[in-house]
């Protein structure tokens, strides 16, 4: 472990920890993010030469926050940390125990989060790996997840909720050719597809693989379902016309 972690966090993050007022909401934050351990954590992937240079955060979301850093190359890198002491490591569990690749599922707080972070990953890579459109994964350690960080100059491209898209019958046949690849060739469902996570650039790319479940998923035609339902009712709101979710489900079943 480091001596100095004043000095390291100097590093990956512009101001110290330390001198935030205790009371105010940004050190709420920051103390909840970089503990000792995911500090250490950091450390090595600095190391690694995964990340070099880290900036602020671009996304806060409920159980994670995502930061933009540059790799030695400068490269543009984000950076997912999930958070040890507020995520909600009962209703991870409960969605780990459900996916067939995991028969053993830890019930400490910090390694659920930590085999939360590592499913992700992994959903990442097979997503990648089989062509489907999301962020090249780079490493993970611990809680901490690196990927390829879209947008540009350290801004990140927009999500499809705050910018709808401007042919949408186009991008919501990407989706779908997207969620059916995934699907027959990564053998995955991604079990949270909104507009919420589908970044525009300007294709769409889906993100935020944290649920992405194996097909197996005795739950998996609810979840592949539900993600479904969820673009037909998005695009139908813009007036596109869509094929109901069950024949949309037929189409991504058949193989």
């Amino acid at each position: 472990m480091p001596a100095d972690f004043e000095a390291l966090l100097s590093k990956l993050e512009h101001r110290k920890l330390e001198r935030l007022e205790k009371d105010s909401e940004t050190y709420k934050i920051m103390a909840s993010v970089f503990d000792s351990s995911t500090l250490l954590t950091l450390y090595h992937l600095i190391n690694r030469g995964v990340f070099d240079v880290f900036y602020g955060a671009v996304s806060t979301g409920k159980e994670a926050n995502i930061f933009c850093a540059l790799d030695r190359q400068g490269n543009y890198v984000a950076v997912k940390i999930y958070r040890i002491a507020t995520s909600d490591f009962k209703n991870m569990h409960r969605y780990l125990a459900s996916d067939p690749r995991f028969r053993r599922v830890p019930k400490e707080r910090r390694d659920v989060i930590y085999t939360w972070t590592s499913r992700e990953f992994k959903n990442l890579q097979r997503a990648h790996e089989a062509g489907v459109p999301v962020p090249r994964p780079i490493d993970c350690e611990k809680n901490v997840l690196a990927m390829e960080f879209l947008g540009e100059e350290g801004v990140p491209y927009p999500r499809m909720k705050d910018t709808p898209p401007r042919s949408p019958k186009r991008v919501f046949k990407t989706l779908f050719d997207a969620t059916k690849s995934l699907y027959q060739d990564a053998q995955l469902i991604h079990s949270d597809l909104s507009e919420y996570n589908v970044l525009l650039t300007p294709d769409p790319v889906l993100i935020d693989f944290s649920m992405g479940t194996d097909r197996k998923n005795p739950m998996g035609d609810k979840l592949l379902m539900r993600d479904l339902e969820n673009l037909v009712r998005y695009f139908r709101k813009l007036g596109s016309k869509t094929p109901d979710p069950a024949e949309l489900f037929a189409k991504i079943k058949e193989s």
